[in-house]
């Protein structure tokens, strides 16, 4: 692309459910505190509020792809950036439904690029390049060839580049989580865990929210000092250590977040990627799926557990097991330390990553 400058170009964004949001919302951010245009599309309108914090970018709706198309025909832009590739109906993911703009990208975490193995999970074919939001370490302990559970696509393979996490941001100073776990009400002594069960893209993890309510009344009687923050679906449920958060922006969201001394999550490979990234200790809870590939989830966290960034329970694990866990990442600071120091050895910024895979691509 001769004489590529940023200003120049005009990038249309594309999100699917609520973690692509916050992944396309923070690129979207750094590519225009480079000088970039941003457009941003989302296909559900119950996503908005994850918005509602940000105001330097054009948001569209696009449940469909002929709402996509007028705004690719009307706005013209260089870039196409989908934020999922198995996005929209097999259509789509065959054929360009308008004027192709000059760069199509996707961005996916996760290792679902074998349309033979996978059928259910086929991806968009019309792509230059894939970007894959994990580490090239974790990416490599996912595939077969080195002992994970995922098989690329010869067709592929060379289109696809882990650049790390996205969303990648730095976490806020001391002071900073104070202030915050002061407006939380989080009183000095007090551990607090994030806890996070999805609700939207994924669907709600019901079962591990009521695992997590066990093992921390489990912990409480025996004296620990713990507070809990909760953000998902609406509930009634009432506890003296239990804080609920209801309709955060992705701002808000991340400064909870990195306010936590633990994250208690489902498999959810944002909120896992913000941890990483603050350095905060993870405990993911997984179960099997109804589905093609029932055990999806455990494959694609047990490359995190297996460089050491994070812990992995299933759905019929003991409570006292997974209160033992609890317990142990709160107050053991050797096992917070081992486990902050892997997180900050595989942590690589994929904003900046993606950047240099850009100025590459377009010099070509």
């Amino acid at each position: 692309m001769k004489g590529f400058t940023l200003k120049s170009c005009k990038f249309c964004f594309v999100a699917r459910g609520p973690g692509e949001t916050g992944q396309a919302r923070a690129l979207a951010k750094f590519l225009k505190k480079k000088g970039g245009k941003v457009l941003f599309c989302l296909l559900q309108e119950k996503n908005l509020f994850f918005l509602k914090d940000d105001r330097e970018f054009q948001v569209f709706l696009t449940p469909e792809p002929k709402d996509l198309k007028k705004i690719v025909e009307k706005e013209k832009p260089e870039f196409l950036l989908l934020f999922n590739s198995k996005i929209w109906d097999k259509n789509f993911k065959r054929e360009c439904p308008f004027k192709k703009p000059k760069f199509v990208f996707c961005f996916d975490s996760n290792w679902l690029f074998n349309s033979k193995e996978y059928p259910d999970y086929d991806f968009l074919k019309w792509a230059q390049k894939y970007f894959v939001l994990f580490p090239e370490k974790i990416f490599k302990l996912g595939l077969k060839e080195f002992g994970g559970n995922f098989k690329i696509e010869k067709e592929v393979e060379n289109k696809l580049i882990p650049i790390g996490f996205i969303p990648s941001y730095l976490p806020p100073k001391k002071k900073k989580r104070k202030m915050i776990k002061m407006k939380l009400g989080i009183k000095k002594g007090e551990k607090l865990i994030f806890c996070y069960f999805s609700g939207f893209g994924a669907g709600y993890r019901n079962w591990a929210f009521e695992n997590f309510l066990r093992a921390i009344d489990l912990l409480i009687k025996k004296g620990k000092k713990i507070k809990a923050v909760y953000i998902g679906p609406k509930t009634e449920l009432q506890k003296n250590w239990l804080v609920k958060k209801e309709g955060v922006s992705a701002k808000e969201y991340f400064e909870i977040l990195s306010a936590a001394d633990l994250i208690f999550m489902h498999q959810g490979m944002v909120t896992l990627a913000q941890a990483i990234s603050c350095q905060i200790p993870v405990i993911c809870n997984v179960s099997l799926l109804k589905k093609e590939m029932p055990k999806l989830h455990f494959w694609e966290v047990l490359p995190f557990k297996r460089a050491g960034v994070c812990e992995m329970f299933s759905k019929t694990t003991k409570i006292k097991k997974i209160a033992r866990k609890i317990d142990e990442l709160l107050l053991n600071m050797k096992k917070i330390t081992e486990m902050r120091k892997k997180q900050k050895e595989i942590f690589e910024k994929g904003e900046e990553k993606f950047f240099k895979e850009l100025g590459k691509i377009c010099a070509n």
